[in-house]
């Protein structure tokens, strides 16, 4: 049955998109792009911050798609459809930031950034299509760093170092049936990347968690305006037990993120 679509919610969903990418434009361009405009040109930046950009490219792209394809079903458009629109936009968002790079003489057009951003867009409706990939979702943690309090980084998206991504997988899709029903359907396990000490020039090292996780969707209650709701929260990783792997072990009964 398809879906009718409310061309007042529509319309609001496309002032609201405009607004928001010309208001993300000008912080943008004040944040990367002041006062360097030259040739179009590509930078490989495949060790730049050892690759944690990458992974919060896909992060980002995943986040935008959804945000995109949940105005569209709340703006009456057929679910499969509005996903497919999500995805559509969020890599041409992603995009437009990437070309945009490209004239900045401090930076380029980055081919990881621009794979990271379209993979991630298209990410949800992988999950779609292929169910198996509903067990596994992307999330992210913070703390401002020094850096960033002292002016050093103008935009958190660059404050690599306070950042943690995190992969967040359902265990109990994976147990047994005897274990699995007894097994607490919310509580998850998260494998964390992060990185300190960089360099700028590919030095650095890596860090990698594991951590306990909840998946907040699974809260109790239901409707189309809480669902979204859990949704979105459902992007952030909460504090919860973690053990450090690398590059010294180490245990917190409550992380977040690093705090450097």
């Amino acid at each position: 049955m398809r879906s009718k679509v409310n061309y007042t919610r529509l319309a609001l969903v496309g002032v609201g998109t405009a607004g928001t990418m010309a208001v993300i434009h000008v912080y943008q361009q004040h944040a990367w792009w002041s006062g360097q405009r030259g040739p179009f040109h590509i930078v490989n930046d495949w060790d730049y911050a050892l690759n944690i950009d990458k992974v919060g490219h896909f992060y980002g792209a995943t986040l935008i798609s959804n945000l995109f394809s949940s105005s569209l079903q709340w703006a009456g458009v057929e679910k499969k459809r509005a996903m497919i629109y999500g995805a559509m936009l969020g890599s041409i968002f992603g995009l437009y930031v990437e070309f945009e790079d490209g004239f900045a003489t401090d930076w380029g057009f980055s081919p990881g950034d621009a794979m990271g951003n379209i993979l991630g867009a298209w990410y949800p409706v992988a999950q779609h299509y292929v169910p198996f990939l509903r067990n596994f979702n992307f999330k992210w943690s913070y703390i401002p760093t020094t850096q960033l309090k002292t002016g050093k980084k103008k935009i958190f998206i660059d404050d690599h170092e306070g950042q943690t991504m995190w992969l967040s997988i359902s265990i109990s899709n994976f147990l047994p049936e005897k274990i699995e029903k007894f097994y607490p359907d919310f509580l998850n396990i998260a494998i964390g990347y992060g990185v300190r000490d960089l360099d700028g020039l590919g030095g650095g090292k890596r860090e990698f968690y594991i951590a306990l996780d909840y998946n907040l969707e699974k809260l109790p209650g239901d409707g189309w305006f809480w669902n979204l709701i859990k949704k979105n929260l459902n992007y952030i990783h909460l504090p919860a037990p973690t053990l450090r792997l690398t590059p010294k072990v180490a245990f917190w009964g409550f992380f977040f993120s690093k705090k450097i």
